[in-house]
């Protein structure tokens, strides 16, 4: 499976590194390598938008009966099994499932960084299969990604922080995260931000920049999908104004205004 996603991702980097080559100037600062990690990072991200689409949309929804929620705690609160149990009823009557979507991006993400660090491993067989010799693999103040950051605050740092942002942004938006049965798996997640931070700083940095740039696009899809999905008091609100206005325009109508 990994080999198989690896083969995949070797020979997307290669498609779009030759497409660069054939068209374009190689820049001084940044080499065809790094770009062609970014821009396949952009393709990954699009092709599993639904899963962080369906993830962002799980929290609206959660979001939308945590009234419901907040009322079964209060209730049960003398009982935690029974509360899970009538939190379970309400997430299948609601067809809500804040926790599989989180950990489906999760286990997508790390597959696709267990093939991307064997294709950072042997670059040759994935995708230069005749050799790198001559082929700038440079990124600002890394001169070659197949090797790791030589700065702490670089890559791995910044691989952090984005994903705390993505963190934090996903307990802002789904209360289910940051209180309940899913608050201790949360807090896990919390602490993958700095494991992150200590494993990338030894492994090749065409990683962290890969899981940067992915996250940061991950984190953007969330917040345009957060503001532009309706919540239920804005909808509530804009049913009682167009009430209003029908209601308006009746009477004038009436009165032959």
């Amino acid at each position: 499976m990994i080999n198989f996603l690896a083969s995949l991702l070797g020979q997307l980097m290669r498609w779009i590194y030759d497409s660069l080559a054939a068209n374009q100037v190689e820049p001084s600062n940044i080499s065809f390598y790094a770009i062609s990690i970014i821009l396949m990072t952009l393709l990954v991200s699009l092709i599993i938008i639904p899963v962080t689409v369906s993830q962002q949309k799980t929290a609206e929804n959660t979001q939308k009966i945590k009234p419901k929620m907040d009322e079964i705690k209060k209730k049960y609160s003398y009982d935690p099994q029974i509360m899970q149990q009538k939190m379970q009823e309400l997430y299948k009557e609601e067809n809500v499932n804040p926790g599989l979507s989180s950990c489906l991006i999760m286990i997508i993400q790390l597959l696709i960084i267990f093939a991307l660090f064997r294709v950072m491993q042997d670059t040759t067989k994935f995708v230069f299969p005749e050799g790198i010799e001559g082929i700038r693999k440079d990124f600002y103040w890394i001169s070659d990604l197949t090797q790791k950051d030589p700065y702490w605050f670089g890559l791995p740092l910044a691989t952090s922080v984005s994903q705390i942002l993505v963190q934090l942004f996903s307990m802002k938006t789904n209360p289910q995260l940051a209180e309940g049965p899913m608050a201790s798996m949360n807090r896990t997640f919390l602490m993958m931000p700095i494991l992150y931070f200590f494993m990338f700083r030894g492994l090749p940095a065409g990683l962290p920049l890969y899981y940067t740039m992915s996250s940061l696009i991950r984190l953007i899809i969330m917040v345009i999908m957060h503001y532009t999905i309706k919540k239920p008091n804005q909808v509530h609100t804009n049913e009682v104004k167009n009430e209003k206005v029908n209601n308006k325009t009746s009477k004038n109508k009436r009165w032959g205004y």
